[in-house]
C-alpha cells in the first residue's frame, strides 16, 4: 500500500509540473494562465476578458455571506450543551456524508468528458478523503469516531453512525434540502458541476477550522493527548498542512481550465452560487434551532 501511495504522489507531482509548464506557456503567448485550447479560437483581448470574468467570479464568491453566517459565530462564541451537540452531530454527519460521494461523481464525469486534468486532481482528492487506501485513515471514519468519542466523553451521548444520521429526528428540513439541491446541481451541466465542487472545496477550510474551535472549547473530560489523537485528528487531517486550501486551489484550476466561453462562466457561477446559497440556508436554520435548544427548559 505504501508503494501505491508513493507512486500516486509522484504522479501528482508530475501533474503539478505540467500545470506550471502550461501556465508558463500561456504567459509567453499571452493566453489566460491554465486555459487550454484557446490560442487559435479566440482573440487575445477576448481571452483576457474571460480571464477577468473568472477572477471576478471567484472574488465575488469569496465575499458570499455564507462565510459570515450566524451558526459559525455561534460555534465560535457559544458553548455546546448536550442537546446542541447531539443536534450538531446529526446534521453535520448528514451534510458531510454527501461530500465524498460528490467527489467520486466528479471523477466519473471528468473521465466521461475526457477532462484528464480534472480527473487526476479530483482522483487525488478522493484518494486523500478515503485514507490513501487505509480504511482507518478514511476521513469519514475519522469524522464518525471523533464526534462519537467527544459526544460520549463530554456529553454522555450514545454513538451515532454516519449512515444512520439520515434517519435521525434531529435532521432539519434545510439539511435534507441541502443534500437534495447539491445532488441536483452536481447532476446538471459539466460546468455547473465544476462550480458546485469549487464552492464546496472553498467553503470547507473555514467550516472545519470553526468546528475545531468549538470542539476544543468543549473539551473537559478527555485528556489533551487523547483529544488531539482521537478527536482533533479529524479536523487536522483536513486543515493541517493546507490540505483543504490545496483542494480549493485545485478545484479553481479545474474551473479555469474549462472556461472557454461566457456561457461556461455563467454555468459555473450558477452552480457555485446555488451551492453557497443552499448551504447558507442550512447554517441559518441550524443557528435558529441551536438557539431554541439552548433556551428550552432543561438545557444543559
Amino acid at each position: 500500500m505504501r508503494i501505491c501511495a508513493g507512486v500516486f504522489l509522484v504522479f501528482a507531482g508530475d501533474v503539478s509540473e505540467e500545470r506550471r509548464t502550461t501556465v508558463d506557456c500561456d504567459v509567453l503567448i499571452g493566453r489566460a494562465p491554465g486555459v487550454r485550447g484557446m490560442g487559435n479560437k479566440m482573440a487575445p483581448s477576448t481571452t483576457f476578458d474571460l480571464h477577468n470574468q473568472v477572477n471576478s467570479l471567484m472574488s465575488d464568491l469569496e465575499r458570499h455571506p455564507v462565510y459570515g453566517n450566524d451558526y459559525f459565530k455561534f460555534l465560535e462564541n457559544s458553548a455546546w450543551t448536550r442537546q446542541t451537540y447531539d443536534f450538531h452531530r446529526a446534521n453535520f454527519f448528514h451534510r458531510t456524508e454527501g461530500t465524498v460521494k460528490g467527489i467520486a461523481h466528479v471523477c466519473a464525469r471528468a473521465a466521461a468528458n475526457d477532462d484528464r486534468d480534472t480527473l487526476i486532481l479530483f482522483a487525488y482528492i478522493l484518494n486523500e478523503e478515503t485514507g490513501n487506501g487505509n480504511r482507518a485513515h478514511c476521513h469519514e471514519v475519522f469524522m464518525e469516531n471523533a464526534h462519537n468519542l467527544h459526544g460520549q466523553a463530554e456529553f454522555d451521548l450514545p454513538s451515532l453512525l454516519v449512515k444512520d444520521a439520515r434517519s435521525s429526528k434531529l435532521i432539519l428540513d434545510e439539511t435534507v434540502a441541502y443534500r437534495k439541491r447539491t445532488l441536483e446541481l452536481l447532476s446538471g451541466s459539466y460546468h455547473r458541476m465544476l462550480g458546485v465542487v469549487m464552492a464546496l472545496e472553498s467553503h470547507a477550510d473555514k467550516m472545519l477550522r470553526i468546528c475545531r474551535t468549538a470542539f476544543r472549547a468543549s473539551r473537559k473530560n478527555l485528556t489533551q493527548s487523547d483529544f488531539v489523537k482521537k478527536v482533533e485528528v479529524y479536523f487536522n487531517a483536513h486543515v493541517s498542512n493546507g490540505v483543504e486550501e490545496r483542494h480549493a486551489a485545485d478545484a479553481k484550476q479545474c474551473v479555469i481550465n474549462n472556461c472557454q466561453t461566457e456561457a461556461d462562466i455563467a454555468e459555473i457561477a450558477y452552480g457555485a452560487n446555488e451551492t453557497l446559497n443552499i448551504q447558507l440556508a442550512m447554517w441559518n436554520a441550524m443557528y435558529e434551532k441551536a438557539c431554541a435548544l439552548n433556551a428550552a427548559p432543561g438545557a444543559r
